[in-house]
């Protein structure tokens, strides 16, 4: 098998539509690049991305693109509004939300708030005061504005932040930086006239400060996590947020904290700045995946297992031998759609060397000190492959020493946590999760129906404890009276149903077919169930009850599916499988985020879209991990939709 080298180039942009900020727009010159244009505008690259969606396959020449004229790009909460919906709306996982909005974990979402949705340089997120007023409590000094500055590196320079700079700066947040311009920076004096650095510098300066209160409740006999959290109109993961002993359960007469109020109290002579070390220094936080983006040369190796030495490929039973074996013929599907992908990115310009080796692995090993001396990659940036999770732990054993990102395309299991790792499939654990509070958010009456075999009740009550179990044991009936008892008539009933005996799923689909007369009820399951799929269960009655389930890949269509399948069809006569459609979308993901991060900042950082798979990315444990899961349902045209 030949490998295969090609130099690539081109324009990457994962987007989304609803972002709020005021923009102006550009008009892209033969040749820019996302990147330039970000430099040019002092933006970066994941801000156009949110504010650019039709530039998802790229941007070409004259094409006109949004560009901010505010610091920052924002979402608006609405009325009802989670942050688990919000993280979803936009690609980004919750860790992220949180780590752009401080502050949002601890005091959770206000409607009419808005929400920071990415950084406002590469190195740092500014908090951008509610107006633009310059600060009355500072004295200030002016410096000029030099060629190449920034905002963010005239604040370090002068030991204050972005925000202070903003405050000081009356139309500095709307006009921008200019060369020769004077702007004025925060002197902060003591007693003595000495200047020091305030110890509230990570927050606008302001005449008052705004002293937070909890709101307390006392937890009164019958009372639930689920009906507490609907009397504030909180969620109930805020409620666990805020109360982290309800996780050993609900106890009358315990007092909880149900949200916060705020009062402005005046600067007493106790609160004023003291003199404190410069920390203002940029730290990166979680895992660093970055990669230099200094035009230089970029090495990706596909590490395949194609097993040259045990099939011969100018047999002409090839053909028969593929279909024969499973393993070789999802390689090559996996193959073949790299390989368009590839191919769809050859016009656009990416300095990348793009190599195929042979991993020669199988499901039991891969030997890694024959493969280290049969391919030199000292040089790699970034390795796809292999397939199998445990080699993928090896492979990044072996190269542990070295900056190499591995990249596991399609292994669910969780492995060993390398910091330069990262599963593009989410592990059943993150799919599991991202189900359960998908309904948790939707704030309605949930309960989980499981047999034990694969999520125990303990499960349930442990780590969701608003969720209402049901035990069955296997081929047990489950009684419509006792779960009518645990159902609200007001609200919509979630039925999470986690159990494998096909008896059981027939007599209880019965049963909520017929509690449907009485209650608002909706399946859910925490995997996409073989009994559900059993001839035995009518599709029609899984339509009727929304059946909703979470999966890696959409199998709802789209124009761009559609594309891509009659695209591929016309080059290897045939419909991509499920393999060739996650080679394509890993591969065309990987090299976009190759080229397309501002300098020195984590590839992995901004969520993306492809045909069938999408990727947002969380550190955790020590390793990076996808957890971007679409949750899907059954509806009454009888195709498979994505749920909001």
């Amino acid at each position: 098998m030949k490998r295969l080298f090609f130099t690539l180039s081109t324009l990457f942009c994962a987007t989304v539509s609803f972002a709020q900020t005021a923009t102006k727009t550009h008009t892209v010159a033969k040749g820019e690049t996302i990147t330039q244009i970000a430099k040019k505008y002092n933006t970066t690259n994941n801000v156009l991305f949110l504010l650019n969606p039709e530039a998802v396959d790229g941007v070409s020449e004259n094409q006109i693109i949004k560009i901010p004229t505010t610091s920052s790009v924002q979402h608006q909460v609405q009325a009802k509004e989670t942050v688990y919906g919000i993280s979803k709306q936009y690609n980004i996982a919750i860790e992220k939300l949180y780590d752009l909005n401080p502050g949002l974990k601890e005091n959770g979402l206000k409607v009419g708030q808005f929400l920071n949705l990415a950084e406002t340089t590469s190195k740092n997120t500014a908090t951008v005061p509610n107006n633009n007023q310059p600060a009355k409590n500072l004295s200030s000094t002016t410096v000029i504005v030099e060629k190449g500055e920034t905002i963010y590196g005239i604040a370090v320079k002068n030991n204050t932040t972005v925000s202070v700079l903003y405050e000081l700066n009356q139309g500095l947040l709307e006009n921008g930086l200019k060369v020769g311009q004077p702007i004025n920076i925060p002197v902060f004096l003591d007693k003595k006239g000495t200047t020091i650095i305030d110890e509230y510098k990570d927050k606008p300066l302001k005449v008052e400060e705004a002293k937070r209160k909890p709101k307390t409740i006392v937890v009164q006999p019958k009372q639930t996590i689920y009906n507490i959290a609907k009397t504030n109109n909180i969620s109930q993961e805020q409620l666990m947020e805020w109360n982290p002993d309800l996780k050993n359960g609900l106890k009358d007469g315990s007092t909880l904290i149900v949200g916060y109020s705020y009062e402005k109290v005046p600067f007493s002579d106790n609160s004023a700045p003291k003199p404190i070390e410069n920390t203002s220094a940029p730290v990166k936080k979680g895992i660093d995946l970055s990669l230099p983006n200094d035009g230089s040369t970029r090495d990706l190796v596909l590490l395949l297992p194609f097993n040259v030495a045990n099939n011969n490929f100018n047999n002409p039973s090839i053909n028969q031998s593929i279909k024969e074996d499973v393993f070789l013929n999802m390689t090559l599907d996996f193959y073949s759609g790299a390989k368009m992908a590839i191919d769809v990115l050859k016009e656009k310009n990416y300095n990348l060397n793009i190599k195929f080796v042979d991993s020669k692995e199988t499901n039991r090993a891969l030997d890694v000190n024959t493969l280290k001396g049969d391919f030199d990659f000292s040089a790699t940036d970034v390795i796809i492959g292999p397939f199998f999770q445990k080699n993928v732990d090896a492979v990044s054993e072996a190269f542990k020493n070295q900056q190499t990102i591995i990249v596991s395309p399609l292994s669910t299991e969780k492995g060993k946590p390398f910091p330069r790792q990262v599963h593009t499939m989410p592990n059943t654990e993150i799919v599991k999760k991202e189900m359960l509070e998908y309904v948790i958010s939707k704030q309605e009456r949930v309960v989980a129906i499981t047999d034990g075999k694969k999520t125990s009740s303990q499960y349930f009550s442990t780590n969701y404890p608003a969720i209402t179990t049901l035990s069955v044991t296997t081929d047990e009936k489950v009684s419509p009276t006792v779960l009518k008892n645990l159902l609200s008539e007001t609200e919509t009933n979630y039925i999470v149903y986690d159990a494998t005996s096909l008896t059981t799923t027939v007599e209880l689909i019965n049963t909520l077919k017929s509690l449907q007369k009485e209650f608002k009820i909706q399946l859910v399951s925490l995997e996409k169930l073989d009994v559900l799929e059993s001839s035995d269960v009518e599709m029609n009655d899984l339509i009727a009850l929304k059946y909703t389930f979470p999966s890696v890949t959409n199998d709802a269509s789209g124009n761009k599916k559609e594309k891509f399948v009659k695209e591929y069809k016309a080059v290897y006569g045939k419909n991509p499988s499920r393999f060739a459609t996650r080679g394509y979308d890993v591969t065309y993901d990987i090299i976009t985020r190759m080229f397309e991060s501002e300098q020195d900042s984590n590839i992995f950082d901004y969520g993306s879209q492809q045909i069938e798979n999408k990727f947002a990315y969380i550190n955790e444990n020590g390793g990076v991990y996808n957890n971007a899961v679409y949750i899907l349902y059954y509806d009454k045209d009888l195709t498979i939709k994505e749920a909001k």
